[in-house]
C-alpha cells in the first residue's frame, strides 16, 4: 500500500514557489477557497491535489490573473483533477453569461473550437476555454515533493 505524500504549508509553498505569507493572506481574505482544513495551532497538510490548486493558483497570478480570478480557476480545475485522476489534461470553460465564472472538465469533453457556433455545453455557449497540462503538472509536483522531502524528512 502506497501512502500520499502530503506537505505542510511550509513545505507546500516552497514547492509551489509561493510566499507562505502571501498564500495565508489569500486563504484568510477568501481569494483561495480550496486551501484544505486546519485547526488553529495545527499545519494544513497538502495532498499532490491540494499541490495542483496551490501550483497553478501562483502560475494564474505569474500569468497576469488577479488572486480571486486566480484562486477559482486553480480551485475548479484541481476539483476536476481530483474526480478525473486519469485526466492528463484539464480544461477551464467560461462562457458569455458568468464571466466571473466557469467550470472545468477533462479536456477531451471539450468540444473543439471548430464546433463551437453549432454545440451548447453545459447548457451555454462557449465564450473561451484554457486547457492545463495535468500530466506534466502532477509529475512536477512528484518531483519536487520528494526532492522536499529528501532535504528536510517527511515531518515538515
Amino acid at each position: 500500500m502506497t501512502t500520499i505524500p502530503k506537505l505542510t504549508t511550509v513545505a507546500a509553498c516552497r514547492v509551489a514557489r509561493i510566499d507562505r505569507d502571501r498564500f495565508n493572506e489569500h486563504v484568510a481574505a477568501g481569494r483561495f477557497r480550496c486551501a484544505p482544513c486546519t485547526v488553529p495551532g495545527r499545519a494544513r497538510l497538502f495532498d499532490p491535489d491540494d499541490m495542483i490548486a496551490l501550483w497553478l493558483f501562483r502560475d494564474l497570478m505569474d500569468d497576469g490573473y488577479e488572486a480571486t480570478k486566480a484562486g477559482y480557476i486553480a480551485c475548479e480545475v484541481a476539483d476536476a483533477a481530483r474526480r478525473h485522476p486519469e485526466a492528463r489534461t484539464i480544461s477551464f470553460v467560461e462562457d458569455y453569461f458568468e464571466p466571473r465564472g466557469g467550470r472545468a472538465f477533462p479536456a477531451e469533453q471539450v468540444p473543439a473550437a471548430s464546433e463551437w457556433d453549432q454545440v451548447l455545453f453545459s447548457g451555454t455557449d462557449i465564450r473561451k476555454v484554457t486547457t492545463f497540462n495535468i500530466g506534466k503538472l502532477r509529475a512536477l509536483i512528484a518531483h519536487y515533493t520528494e526532492e522536499e522531502r529528501s532535504i528536510i524528512g517527511e515531518r515538515d
